[in-house]
């Protein structure tokens, strides 16, 4: 009986998610660096598969100095939540053409991470590095999406704050990320980003919704 109550209230939540986000979903944002000006963009997209739901990023971006190409980044991202737990993640960043693939599934109370820093079974509450929806925002280990490597932060919830989103103000709650992962990130009321910022070598890298 307590197996069938909990089960079910994990249906209520996926569901409840789905109506939230009127799932398909898709997302387009746009890349700016505070010194190199716009780099390229971020799309993402959340949709139901039977009782999980999949969120998938692809990002390109490029650093252009005097017209030659000095950095240049493409990622892919697949995740799959039941209710608010990841329960399997595949990705590859390219930097410069170099691969950097990440794997990770759920395996009784762990969650299996595997990239360049090795193989780790974290706790099962981990989530990636990027943002996706607001419930992945809410807790203290993540994982570098690029190395696999486990993170420390500390997340805390700073209030409301009014991002510009395609000439329209969206009322976002905003999460401040400190310690091994250092963010920011607001989300809008159906729980989707829609603005993140963090920091590479002093500069701001923002990414905003359009």
């Amino acid at each position: 009986m307590a197996l069938c109550a909990a089960l079910f209230a994990v249906l209520l939540l996926i569901a409840a998610d789905a109506r939230a986000l009127d799932l398909p979903a898709s997302y387009r944002y746009r890349i700016h660096h505070q010194i190199f000006g716009d780099l390229g963009e971020h799309r993402m997209t959340v949709r139901r598969e039977a009782d999980s739901v999949v969120v998938e990023h692809t990002a390109e971006l490029a650093v252009e100095i005097l017209g030659l190409t000095a950095f240049h980044r493409r990622t892919r991202f697949r995740e799959v939540w039941e209710g608010d737990r990841l329960v399997a993640f595949d990705g590859l960043v390219e930097d410069n053409g170099e691969r950097f693939p990440v794997t990770a599934r759920a395996e009784r109370g762990s969650l299996l991470i595997e990239g360049r820093a090795g193989r780790t079974l974290a706790p099962p509450g981990t989530a990636p590095s990027e943002p996706s929806l607001e419930h992945a925002i809410r807790r203290d280990r993540f994982f570098d999406s690029k190395t696999g490597e486990l993170l420390d932060a500390k997340v805390t919830a700073a209030g409301r704050d009014p991002v510009e989103v395609a000439g329209a103000v969206v009322d976002a709650a905003k999460y401040e990320v400190a310690g091994e992962l250092d963010q920011h990130v607001w989300f809008d009321a159906t729980g989707a980003w829609v603005q993140w910022r963090l920091w590479r070598q002093g500069a701001a890298i923002t990414l905003t919704r359009e």
